[in-house]
C-alpha cells in the first residue's frame, strides 16, 4: 500500500504564552524570536494567581487524573486554550504555540512552512523535556525535513512549551472541554487524557525547542530549607496507574514497529538522526 504524501503548511501563526508583568522574560523571548526571524502574532496568558481570574480558576477542578491542579497549572492550561480558540477564529492553517522561557533552534523558521506535515498529523511536538531519564516510545518509520527526523509519538512526553497544531487538532482539544489536567498531560499523555489518545502526535528529533531561557535572578542570602512537599498516597497511586498504561504498547515494541529512545535538543540541524536507531522505512 502506498504511503500518503506529506501535506503543506500554507499559513502558520505564532502565539506566546506570556504574563505582561514578566517584562524581563518578554525581552529574552523577543530576542530569541528576532534572532531566528520569527514574529509572534500574539503575547497573552492567564495569570492563575490574579484575583481578577479567581472566578475562572474556581470553576476549574482542584484535582484531576494526574493529581492536584494548582493556580499555575490552571492558568497555563487556560492560556493555551484561549490561544487555540483565538487561532480558530483566524485564517491560519496551523499554530505554533510557545511558552516564554524557551531557546529556539536556528532553523525553526523552516518548520513554519513547507510540504512536510505528516499525513493525518494533528500535532508536531518540537520540544525536548529537560530530564534525561525520560524515554519516548516512537515509531520506527520516520520522515525527514530540514535535516531533522519526524516520528510518531506513542508514549507520554512532558512539556507544553513548543508545538505546532493544526485546526482539526485545536478543535479536538477545545471540544473535549477538559479542565482537570495540566496542558502537557492533556496534549501528550495518552495514559490519562482522551484528547491525547485522539490526537495524532509526532515528535521532531533532535528537538527544536528547550526550556531554560529565563532571567538571571539576583543572589539572595541563604534561607532555611523548606520541607519537601510529600505527595499523598492517592496521588502516587494515580500516577502509577497512569504510567502502567504503557503496557498497551508492548505489542508495538515486540513487533518492532516502535522503540524506546531519548531525545536531545540541537540548535543547528545535524546531518545524522538523533534517535538511537535509524529508520528501516
Amino acid at each position: 500500500m502506498q504511503t500518503p504524501s506529506p501535506s503543506a503548511i500554507p499559513q502558520c501563526e505564532v502565539r506566546v504564552v506570556h504574563l505582561p508583568r514578566a517584562v524581563a522574560r518578554r525581552a529574552l523571548m523577543q530576542a530569541e524570536l528576532d534572532r531566528v526571524g520569527i514574529a509572534a502574532n500574539d503575547w497573552n496568558a492567564v495569570d492563575g494567581g490574579d484575583p481578577a481570574n479567581a472566578k475562572r480558576m474556581a470553576a476549574m477542578p482542584d484535582q484531576g487524573p494526574w493529581g492536584p491542579m494548582d493556580p499555575h497549572a490552571k492558568g497555563c492550561l487556560a492560556s493555551h486554550l484561549d490561544a487555540l480558540e483565538a487561532f480558530l477564529k483566524g485564517p491560519a492553517s496551523h499554530l505554533l504555540m510557545l511558552e516564554d522561557d524557551v531557546f529556539l533552534a536556528d532553523d525553526l523558521a523552516l518548520w513554519l512552512k513547507g510540504d512536510y506535515w505528516p499525513p493525518g498529523a494533528n500535532v508536531l511536538k518540537l520540544e525536548r523535556w529537560r530530564d534525561d531519564r525520560l524515554k519516548l516510545l516512537v515509531d520506527r518509520r520516520s520522515q525527514r525535513h530540514a535535516g531533522r527526523e519526524i516520528r510518531r509519538l506513542r508514549s507520554r512526553h512532558s512539556g507544553g512549551a513548543g508545538y505546532i497544531i493544526d485546526r482539526k487538532g485545536a478543535e479536538i482539544v477545545l471540544n473535549a472541554r477538559i479542565l482537570d489536567l495540566p496542558v502537557d498531560h492533556l496534549l501528550f499523555n495518552p495514559y490519562v487524557s482522551k484528547v491525547a489518545n485522539i490526537l495524532q502526535t509526532y515528535q521532531v528529533f533532535p528537538a527544536l525547542i528547550t526550556q531554560g531561557n529565563e532571567p538571571k535572578r539576583a543572589a539572595k542570602p541563604p534561607s532555611p530549607a523548606k520541607p519537601k512537599r510529600q505527595k499523598s498516597l492517592s496521588h502516587k497511586l494515580q500516577r502509577l496507574a497512569g504510567e502502567l498504561q504503557i503496557v498497551r504498547q508492548i505489542p508495538r515494541l515486540l513487533s518492532g514497529q516502535s522503540f524506546l529512545t531519548s531525545i536531545s535538543w540541537r540548535a543547528n540541524a545535524g546531518s545524522l538522526p538523533d534517535t538511537q536507531e535509524k529508520s528501516k522505512g
